[in-house]
């Protein structure tokens, strides 16, 4: 979304028009679902992604068709339907999704285009919960026309979304008029806290704002803290040196990587709370149990130097796991409820090795978390195994592609 909102205002400024593609229904499987979008340029240029490229080439024809009409335009497109000539050959999904293709125009239309502009920047930029309302049908195009936009409180269309999806139309009336809508609902950016200033820190920071999360780095002042280094950082937070309580955690997921005993002892102590989505931890299962065995509350511990400990994950440090998470925490004096927010060793377990990969696994762990999913391999997920052979699954591992052409179960993530 942050593509398309930069590309929307350079778009405005510079007095050029583009169509707004947006998926608004789907059935069965697909690249993207409904709430997806993509910009078609006059050019042919297009920013953002709907299929994979299977329809995009389409869209450049009828993008140029709403911007001459001035008009918006749905489109669908089944990709079920096998046969020379038509979209369902040799696609791979096994699906058919609805789109709808509307003007952005800075020139003929500005109030228009700054109706979009202005409902995708909102978007971007809330911390909290709504529900965007766009007009797709209207039978009264004159009181209420397509494109017409609103906003909705947190629930306000509960249970009008089949499935528990988080995008798609539902019918309305309002006053004589019998309404096809896109409902969305929006969720504010997901907030990472990183406690820590090394190499790693920078690495986990940048990987984060790939993925369009709001990043704040944590830390206390020293040569390693500074914009310089985090140049992509929402937020930098420099607080007295212990002083984690200073931290805002609600609702939002840490990462202590700070790789000095002390500072992590003490950045578990006062970040894991009630309030907090998730609290990782780098390092190993050896180095948990050295943070926790002494951290009873409000103890205090000897100040050590900025200089890290060597503990960088399970490779660096040996040791028993006989004690349990439960003993440790009774032994801690944390609450025990909290333990199921602290994840240690941190991240998913793919072989991570560099900072890259690390901070690749350690998104994937809070991501996850995030979306309520396991981790797993999707092709474990029920439905594909049980409708496959061993044969089939062997084949896919080489060629997942030809797979993904009969089973509509792995085709979108």
């Amino acid at each position: 979304m942050e593509e398309i909102t930069r590309s929307l205002l350079a778009c405005r400024t510079e007095g050029r028009r583009c169509a707004v593609a947006a998926v608004i229904e789907v059935d069965g499987s697909a690249y993207r679902r409904e709430g997806a979008r993509c910009l078609i340029h006059e050019d042919g240029e297009v920013t953002g992604i709907l299929s994979g490229g299977c329809i995009e080439e389409d869209l450049r024809g009828h993008a140029a068709e709403v911007l001459r009409s001035g008009e918006p335009l749905k489109l669908f497109y089944d990709f079920r339907v096998k046969g020379d000539g038509v979209w369902g050959l040799g696609l791979g999904c096994n699906g058919a999704i609805t789109v709808w293709l509307e003007p952005f125009d800075p020139v003929r239309a500005p109030e228009a285009a700054d109706r979009i502009l202005s409902d995708l920047l909102g978007r971007a930029e809330t911390r909290e919960p709504y529900e965007a309302v766009t007009v797709i049908v209207s039978s009264d195009p004159v009181a209420v026309p397509p494109g017409t936009r609103g906003v909705s409180p947190s629930g306000a269309y509960a249970g009008r979304l089949d499935g528990g999806r988080t995008a798609g139309l539902v019918r309305d009336v309002r006053g004589s008029s019998r309404l096809e809508l896109l409902v969305e609902r929006i969720a504010p950016r997901p907030e990472l806290v990183i406690v820590g200033a090394g190499d790693d820190a920078r690495v986990l920071c940048s990987m984060a704002k790939m993925l369009q999360w709001r990043v704040t780095v944590a830390y206390h002042a020293t040569e390693k803290a500074g914009k310089s280094r985090f140049p992509e950082a929402d937020e930098l937070l420099i607080i007295p040196r212990l002083a984690f309580d200073q931290v805002d955690v609600k609702g939002k997921f840490v990462v202590v990587m700070s790789h000095n005993l002390d500072l992590d002892r003490e950045a578990v102590r006062k970040m894991l709370t009630p309030e907090v989505a998730y609290l990782g931890l780098v390092g190993s299962r050896y180095r948990l149990e050295r943070i926790l065995e002494h951290m009873g509350p409000g103890r205090e511990h000897p100040h050590k130097a900025d200089e890290a400990d060597g503990s960088l994950g399970e490779a660096g440090e040996q040791g028993t796991e006989q004690e349990t998470e439960q003993g440790e925490a009774q032994r801690s004096g944390i609450d025990r409820s909290l333990l199921d927010k602290l994840y240690s060793p941190v991240g998913l377990d793919i072989g991570a090795a560099t900072p890259q990969e690390i901070a690749m696994s350690i998104l994937a762990e809070m991501l996850a978390c995030r979306n309520g999913k396991p981790g797993g391999f999707l092709r474990n997920r029920k439905g594909l195994r049980a409708a496959s052979s061993a044969a089939q699954v062997a084949e896919a591992c080489l060629a997942p592609r030809d797979l993904c052409q009969t089973s509509e179960t792995t085709c979108h993530v």
